[in-house]
């Protein structure tokens, strides 16, 4: 395994070790997970050259961990490294236990100082770096999405639901997830998979307190402590390896957990109940403080429709977003809304015919949406305008003009579908080709 992929992470200069797992929080996050029982046995083991090995060890597995300039990655260590040792506390006051630890810590810090990872963790403040500042920008909108999904945004598409209907239109940073495992998640499942990924979560920590306070082991709680925080700080839980160490170490928890009955009923319903406090938390936050800028939108619980504004649409569109800008479409939208010719309106966005209502009298159809042709529209009897954007066979919808005058279509002057010749109905937009950058317009505006 690489230290560093051919594509490297770097800082100041400087390759951020990644271990072959394509980022260097993720290797960070390994890294923690095995710092951990290595401090444990440092401070626990009986023999002292024992103590001296593991202290040995620690030292060069947490270089790697400086290595990785994971920010989020010692935070993680250092809340883990404190439940540990406060729940060994007592070992540390007899004879020397303490001093391999020490003397490894002095040589990690004087690591980071030598690297510079000390000093890129003492300018971490959102004001001063923009990797903090653009976190803090995605997760406080982590309540609108989850409740303007009670479906959930679907898997691997909270990056694009984020970009497209909740990044501000002047920020043009790509996301993929929400720099955040547990946030992802909570965006991309529904209310019941959010409330048992919350629960589970809290189990484990509880599982992990009756571990620490029947067999003085703190180890598990530690140990997941620290992947609840690097979780928290980049998208690290993704990856299964960096589920290993922590399912090990809670191994011994389930079963003192399921071997202590009292404590096991207790801990069922202080998390059943702390779970769905938290959860009604982010529904009072999405709903009583949503921003007055952000556009209300409501995605079905199945996914099928969404609906961007207040009230009823006035207008639908079926869409393909391979002619409408990607998966990230919304922000073309959202800037049209912000025009007053698209303010103050509500608009139905759906992928597949089927969900468009049938007394629905504006209607859009966007590349492929269109490929079934016009004897599609039949069980729409209240048609007053249709509009054809990018077809793949535009002279089929021109040509059905006759019995159904109010259909029109937009096609690109590049796109290879564009008819050679004009046409009655047809609006050819210069300088495009399939994507078309006005299309909010050409759909849902006033003119042509």
């Amino acid at each position: 395994m690489m230290f560093f992929a051919a594509e490297s992470f770097f800082y100041q200069g400087m390759a951020r070790w990644d271990l072959g797992l394509d980022s260097p929080n993720k290797a960070a996050a390994v890294l923690v997970f095995l710092l951990l029982p290595l401090l444990a046995l440092s401070v626990r083991a009986r023999r002292e050259w024992v103590r001296w090995c593991a202290g040995l060890a620690f030292v060069l597995v947490g270089y790697g961990l400086v290595r990785t300039f994971s920010r989020g990655g010692l935070l993680a260590l250092l809340l883990g490294a404190i439940v540990l040792l406060a729940g060994l506390r007592k070992l540390l006051v007899v004879g020397w236990r303490w001093l391999p630890v020490l003397l490894a810590a002095c040589t990690l810090v004087g690591a980071a100082v030598w690297t510079g990872f000390a000093g890129r963790v003492a300018d971490s403040s959102p004001a001063e770096d923009a990797s903090a500042g653009n976190r803090l920008a995605i997760w406080r909108n982590v309540p609108y999405m989850m409740v303007d999904a009670p479906g959930g945004w679907g898997r691997g598409a909270a990056g694009d639901a984020f970009m497209g209907w909740y990044q501000p239109l002047d920020k043009t940073e790509r996301y993929r997830t929400l720099v955040n495992s547990h946030f992802t998640w909570l965006v991309e499942w529904d209310w019941c998979e959010r409330f048992m990924l919350v629960w589970a979560w809290l189990l484990a920590f509880g599982m992990g307190v009756v571990r620490w306070r029947t067999r003085g082991d703190p180890l598990p709680l530690a140990v997941w402590i620290a992947f609840a925080a690097a979780a928290f700080f980049s998208s690290v839980a993704e990856e299964w390896i960096v589920w290993v160490v922590p399912v090990t170490a809670l191994m011994p928890a389930v079963l003192t957990f399921f071997t202590v009955k009292d404590a096991r009923r207790a801990v069922f319903v202080v998390t059943f109940v702390a779970s769905g406090v938290l959860l009604s938390a982010c529904v009072v936050l999405g709903v009583c403080y949503r921003p007055e800028d952000l556009p209300r939108i409501d995605r079905s619980p199945d996914g099928t429709r969404l609906i961007v504004g207040t009230g009823r649409p006035d207008a639908w569109m079926v869409c393909d977003e391979a002619v409408m800008g990607g998966a990230a479409f919304g922000r073309v939208l959202r800037g049209f809304i912000q025009t007053p010719e698209g303010d103050g309106r509500a608009y139905g966005l759906v992928y597949d015919l089927a969900s468009v209502p049938a007394d629905v009298r504006r209607l859009s159809l966007c590349g492929r949406a269109a490929d079934a042709g016009p004897d599609l529209l039949a069980r729409f009897t209240a048609l007053e305008d249709v509009r054809v954007i990018s077809p793949n066979r535009p002279e089929d919808w021109l040509a059905s003009r006759e019995a159904r005058p109010y259909i029109r279509v937009f096609c690109g002057e590049f796109s290879p579908n564009c008819p050679a010749e004009d046409a009655e109905g047809l609006t050819v937009v210069f300088g495009a080709a399939d994507y078309l950058p006005n299309w909010p317009r050409l759909a849902f505006g006033n003119g042509p």
